[in-house]
């Protein structure tokens, strides 16, 4: 197995603290931290949610020694054991978070590689591995592998949602898979820095409005100049009565839209903000059909045409289907259909194809794919903001 030297500076994070005896120990952590990070402190229950490193813990002194545990997404993290004293001067050396340069980790035979670190004295090094990624995701395989190309898109910002687990419906096959590697080839295809990337997994209504809000807000701080990606993996719902469309949380059953998301709401919050444009990708049907081709809520029996919800402003909407279709997997290659085809087209192209090029592509490649191995018509569509409708089709996903 080929092993990847890192330096030290881009590994460990400085774990240092006050020298203040009479008031609580600040424990500092610094790094990288490319997705959140829970840190479990000693064995009060005690939580706390690391967003962004630079991070302060403040523990009481009487409470030390105590242990740190920590937990995300994607990345398993030995405990840290806090002592009384610090070991020396400088405090301690621990790796919290691997640079973004460990991505690459892999070897060919899609086991993980492991960083070769030389602690120095007086450092204990506490080590991270990746952890398995859900659902067979290997991101070195086929269309999952995303080309590293330097391109570089520093004011594009992206939130990602795949919604794959539900507590009161049907689970969307593939989902989470479908978000990872849109999440690759946007960092190592498209160029968007990482830490310009949001991924989220399994979003409650609260969570699903928070996180869009918050990239959002984001955005809307460039002035002008930030170009959004949202994607979106996971079930829609239309309305019974109104039609309407609606994004469908995991704590949702499909029988209430109070309890989910509008597309109507969404893009006009979209309008709101000052952004130079917004492309968003919608791997789900809003006929009340999941992947597969039944019904969400079995008791409505009948697929339903939504209501589209038209983009405002500046906004470009890629949605996977039309009229009252269902959205379907591809089974074999373990993505939604609509999804496998635009990363494929994003593979061949390296990230460098026209936005009218991608429509084209997707319309004529799923069309195909669905009636081959389904046999049932999936048409993706494409809607588009007045404002921009003239000159849409040469723009690029990332700029």
């Amino acid at each position: 197995m080929k092993l990847i030297r890192l330096t030290l500076s881009a590994l460990f994070g400085l774990f240092f603290f006050t020298a203040n005896a009479a008031k609580p120990q600040a424990i500092r952590l610094t790094g990288t931290a490319r997705e959140p990070i829970t840190v479990a402190v000693g064995q009060s229950g005690r939580t706390e949610t690391i967003n962004s490193l630079p991070y302060t813990l403040m523990v009481a002194k009487e409470d030390l020694p105590i242990k740190l545990k920590f937990e995300s997404e994607h990345y398993l993290y030995y405990d840290i054991d806090v002592p009384v004293k610090p070991l020396d001067a400088t405090g301690f050396v621990y790796l919290v978070k691997v640079d973004e340069s460990a991505m690459a980790m892999r070897s060919t035979n899609g086991q993980q590689a492991q960083p070769y670190v030389t602690p120095t004295a007086n450092q204990p090094v506490v080590a991270h591995t990746p952890k398995k990624q859900s659902k067979g995701f290997d991101s070195s395989h086929g269309v999952n592998a995303a080309p590293l190309t330097g391109n570089k898109s520093e004011n594009t910002l992206v939130a990602i949602i795949a919604n794959e687990e539900y507590d009161l419906a049907a689970n969307v096959d593939n989902a989470t898979s479908d978000g990872l590697a849109f999440k690759e080839y946007c960092i190592r295809t498209l160029g968007v820095p990482e830490d310009n990337v949001r991924y989220m997994a399994n979003l409650s209504f609260g969570r699903m409005k928070k996180g869009l809000n918050d990239i959002l807000e984001l955005a809307d701080m460039l002035n002008g100049e930030a170009n959004l990606i949202l994607y979106y993996a996971g079930h829609g719902i239309p309305d019974n009565k109104t039609k309407d469309a609606f994004l469908m949380p995991v704590d949702a059953d499909g029988t209430d839209t109070s309890l989910c998301l509008s597309l109507t709401d969404l893009y006009s919050n979209i309008n709101s903000k000052n952004l130079n444009r917004c492309i968003v990708f919608l791997d789900a049907c809003f006929s009340g059909a999941q992947r597969g081709g039944d019904m969400i809520v079995a008791a409505r029996g009948v697929k339903l045409k939504p209501k589209e919800a038209a983009p405002e402003g500046k906004t470009i909407v890629f949605t996977a289907t039309s009229d009252d279709q269902a959205a379907f997997s591809h089974k074999e290659e373990n993505h939604g259909l609509f999804t496998y085809f635009l990363l494929k087209k994003l593979q061949e192209s390296k990230g460098k194809v026209s936005l009218g090029e991608l429509a084209d592509y997707l319309s004529q490649k799923v069309g195909f794919e669905s009636r081959r191995i389904n046999n049932a018509p999936q048409t993706p569509s494409v809607l588009v903001a007045a404002g921009i409708v003239d000159n849409w089709k040469k723009m690029q996903i990332a700029e």
